[in-house]
């Protein structure tokens, strides 16, 4: 045993210093690859001990996960070499504890003989579904072999995660039923997980008729319990004035007449309105389109501008649009000649 092993810390640190600050410098460089070359031995210790583990048969390796229309999860997988034919396979979702599992399709290649699994798993309250809450689930797939004994395998990536692209559609878009995103994702050894974000309650519009005489929206509450007292408010985006009107409410479903004889612009003027539906001290919510996979939502779905004839009298122009973030405006113009619509 040397004799820096054994000797103080503090002899050895009083030692180097008196060296001078280039032989200190020296020290310290060593002491710190050292220390990094131990740290970087123990990780790759540790990859090549999960690497070997797959190695041994303990893998699924996926060629397609993918969530389609929000909440149907698409899986394709190959299993590995087991030591009896399989009977039947399931897909299973783990967290804290917690397992949920369903059935997928087992398949044979004609070719080289693998064992293919797919399946398609609908996500969320419907019936049939599986209910995920919030957070990340590790998936993983339950083999049930001819022979009666199971096998536990994991699913991982085949190949590297294929660029970013940029389309007309999201590539995790929310769920239609409950804004639910299911979004597929990998660890750092491409072990699939899923990581599960709750929506958020909405007022979604599934209908919006302008015609002459009058607009009618038409929606749905997402992920509201009691919208009994619900109140619809238009608010003009220039001073904040809002004017209140009435929701019909049937079911999930609402009707908002909107209060057109309030919202008559100047002569010569254009007002923007806001429309939210207010519900006691609940919820504040922004009626709109957001539970769609679009990315630019203003530019697919067109509206288009009418005439409005008031009983009253009164005549202007009304476009119904909507924001980049989903909400739905009004657009009022007048109606005076020479005035842009």
């Amino acid at each position: 045993m040397s004799t820096a092993s054994t000797e103080p810390l503090s002899q050895r640190v009083g030692r180097t210093l008196r060296a001078g600050p280039a032989q200190t410098l020296r020290t310290a460089r060593r002491q710190v690859n050292s220390a990094v070359q131990t740290r970087a031995r123990r990780a790759w210790s540790g990859l090549a001990l999960r690497m070997a583990r797959m190695a041994a048969g303990t893998v699924a390796q996926t060629t397609f996960v993918g969530v389609l229309d929000g909440h149907t999860l698409n899986l394709q997988a190959v299993l590995p070499g087991l030591d009896a034919a399989p009977s039947s396979v399931e897909v299973q979702f783990r967290k804290d504890g917690t397992v949920h599992t369903a059935a997928l399709t087992l398949s044979q290649d004609p070719d080289d003989g693998r064992w293919l699994v797919e399946g398609t798993i609908v996500l969320g309250d419907r019936p049939g579904a599986v209910r995920l809450d919030g957070g990340v689930w590790q998936l993983g797939v339950q083999v049930t072999l001819a022979s009666g004994q199971s096998r536990r395998l994991t699913l991982r990536r085949l190949t590297a995660a294929p660029p970013g692209r940029r389309g007309p559609t999201m590539l995790v878009p929310p769920c239609p039923d409950t804004g639910t995103r299911y979004r597929p994702t990998t660890s750092a050894f491409g072990v699939w997980q899923l990581t599960v974000r709750p929506g958020r309650p909405r007022a979604e519009v599934v209908r919006l008729a302008v015609e002459l005489g009058g607009t009618e929206i038409v929606g749905r509450f997402v992920g509201v319990a009691d919208s009994s007292d619900a109140v619809a408010e238009f608010t003009r985006r220039a001073d904040g004035a809002t004017h209140l009107a009435a929701v019909d409410i049937t079911g999930q479903l609402f009707r908002i007449t909107a209060p057109l004889a309030a919202m008559v612009p100047a002569a010569g003027g254009k007002e923007i309105w806001d429309v939210r539906i207010r519900i006691a001290d609940r919820h504040h919510l922004r009626v709109g389109r957001c539970l769609h996979d679009l990315t630019n939502l203003g530019r697919v779905l067109r509206t288009y501008e009418r005439r409005i004839l008031l009983p009253s009298g009164p005549v202007f122009h009304l476009r119904p649009y909507y924001t980049s973030a989903g909400s739905l405006a009004l657009a009022c113009t007048s109606a005076d000649q020479g005035v842009a619509a």
